[in-house]
């Protein structure tokens, strides 16, 4: 567990940006581990709908995402940085949480300051107190059993509140020992920029403009260490299996996807198959 978390300190302390793999299983995960992704990175909504079929509506509780990613860091060798939601109720269960995820083997750990709602379909319900926030990122930091874990300060602020108070949340979080600084909802170039002028710590963000994530050098500039961009691979795994289940349950051939399919070599690569006969040589005796 601390080699990927000296890992994932290791991609923070650069001058660079990195592009993180945004994984939603255990196979998605072993594909990025095979493809030599430094970071992988677990978001609350596909975490719900792959694991449990459900949408991103406060549907699963902390027990569920620490079983997740327990799998995921058995199957591969990644750093993992997992959306720890708003920690799962107030900064005693933050507690919890942090200790549960070290366990399962997580390198960071998100805790956002979104409000999380009481019903479904509330939009935007807005962000906790700044005092709030702070005391739970407080709480993470405290909790933690490995000092190499590193806690993140999720903060939907650029989104959703003034420049200004935006910036005040950013330095405020900023003093609380969280290692990492997550944006999400950033709208602009000049916020990212504002955020860098904000905080020494580095900068994590979700799914910025075109002309800022298209940006290698003017990310690396402003503090930017790891760049997310969604969800896209998750969608079109999605859209696949449901076009090929489609098409055979219409009475489409067998055939006709072929061409879509993995070939042999990359699925005996992926499902480990050599290194399990390798076992098999060396263990298994007649």
């Amino acid at each position: 567990m601390s080699v990927a978390r000296e890992k994932f300190r290791q991609v923070i302390a650069r001058d660079t940006c990195t592009l993180a793999a945004n994984i939603f299983d255990p196979l998605s995960a072993r594909i990025a581990h095979m493809l030599e992704y430094e970071v992988c990175v677990l978001s609350g909504s596909v975490g719900k709908v792959a694991n449990l079929g459900v949408p991103d509506i406060v549907l699963s509780n902390m027990s569920d995402v620490v079983d997740h990613c327990r799998r995921i860091t058995r199957i591969a060798d990644v750093s993992l940085m997992v959306d720890g939601e708003d920690g799962f109720g107030n900064a005693v269960n933050v507690v919890r949480t942090v200790r549960e995820m070290e366990a399962a083997g997580v390198a960071a750990i998100e805790i956002e300051d979104n409000f999380v709602p009481k019903r479904f379909n509330v939009q935007d319900p807005g962000l906790v107190s700044k005092e709030e926030q702070v005391g739970k990122l407080r709480a993470a930091v405290a909790a933690r059993t490995d000092p190499t874990t590193v806690i993140v300060a999720r903060s939907a602020a650029f989104g959703l509140c003034p420049l200004d108070e935006a910036v005040d949340r950013l330095a405020a979080y900023s003093e609380t020992g969280a290692e990492g600084v997550m944006l999400t909802g950033i709208k602009s170039r000049e916020q990212i920029a504002a955020a860098h002028a904000a905080t020494p710590l580095p900068l994590f963000v979700l799914s910025p403009p075109a002309d800022a994530r298209n940006d290698a050098k003017f990310l690396a500039a402003n503090g930017v260490r790891i760049l997310m961009l969604g969800n896209p691979v998750f969608a079109v795994a999605e859209k696949a299996i449901y076009d090929s289940l489609k098409h055979l349950r219409e009475g489409g051939a067998l055939e006709d996807l072929a061409e879509r399919q993995a070939p042999p070599e990359l699925l005996r690569a992926v499902n480990r198959t050599d290194e399990f006969i390798k076992l098999q040589e060396e263990y298994l005796r007649d």
